[in-house]
């Protein structure tokens, strides 16, 4: 994650502090923040990265504004699309970049995402960096799982995240993943998804693409061999999974234990219809 203290985020982290502090509202926020990067002495790509990666890193850095984060994400998306001119470009509107419309689209967001998801915790790395490190991967996962939940047609595609967390986490036997740190990290990373997101998880039925030109972006880790992609019986895969870790021995967290089993006790509450 970058260091949002760096100058180059300072105008636009003091938005996100004005938002915080409940100074303005998120469509102001995101009004003001649309602004400010549009006027930025950059290309549009770098411009649209520093504003993801703040946001982003925002929402790991402060966790108990994600809700705030959400509606300026939101609201960006709703923004009226600028013309080339309002960016130092040049040729007809809207202004677009990689055929996706800024804000409308709101490009690069997701790109930004998918290099998060690369993170992983390090062995050697220090106390410190590997909590942070557990930290990021947590919360970035309710951040996205807190999108999705605004059931916006521009954040459907974000279900393939969950289905990444949940199968590295959840369709690898516990002894392969290593180092063991890193089920601190994806445990509760997965369980967000059920949290936040269960029960529409249960229902999607959702298949993702394969093939030579595609790859396999839905498929199985070693205990799945199913669908490529969302379906009760992987569902009940995940939900004992759960129950096997919350139940383990060795050296795993009590706090991490109790949230596999608090995630496996929600699945099979959604299975009987008691969570809506």
């Amino acid at each position: 994650m970058p260091d949002i203290t760096d100058p180059i985020f300072a105008s636009r982290l003091a938005i996100l502090q004005d938002l915080f502090a409940n100074n303005i509202s998120a469509p102001t926020a995101a009004k003001q923040l649309a602004s400010t990067t549009l006027s930025e002495d950059a290309s549009l790509e770098e411009r649209l990265s520093r504003l993801w990666d703040l946001i982003l890193s925002s929402a790991c850095k402060y966790p108990e504004h994600q809700d705030k984060l959400v509606g300026v994400v939101v609201d960006l998306s709703q923004l009226p699309s600028p013309a080339p001119a309002e960016a130092g470009a040049e040729g007809p509107g809207p202004l677009t970049i990689y055929d996706m419309q800024v804000w409308k689209d709101l490009p690069m967001l997701g790109w930004r995402f998918r290099d998060s998801w690369n993170i992983s915790v390090r062995p050697n790395s220090s106390s410190e960096d590997r909590q942070k490190t557990i930290s990021d991967i947590i919360n970035t996962n309710k951040f996205v799982a807190l999108l999705m939940a605004t059931d916006d047609p521009i954040f459907a595609s974000y279900s393939w995240f969950a289905l990444i967390t949940l199968r590295s986490t959840l369709e690898t036997p516990t002894e392969q993943i290593r180092p063991a740190e890193s089920l601190e990290a994806l445990i509760p990373a997965a369980a967000a998804w059920i949290e936040t997101l269960g029960v529409e998880i249960y229902k999607w039925e959702e298949e993702f693409e394969s093939g030579p030109k595609v790859g396999a972006r839905g498929k199985g880790g070693p205990l799945w061999d199913g669908k490529h992609g969302f379906c009760k019986e992987r569902w009940e895969l995940w939900r004992k999974r759960f129950g096997e870790v919350a139940r383990m021995e060795g050296e795993l967290p009590e706090g991490v234990k109790k949230v596999a089993q608090d995630a496996e006790t929600m699945m099979k509450e959604i299975e009987a219809g008691d969570v809506e």
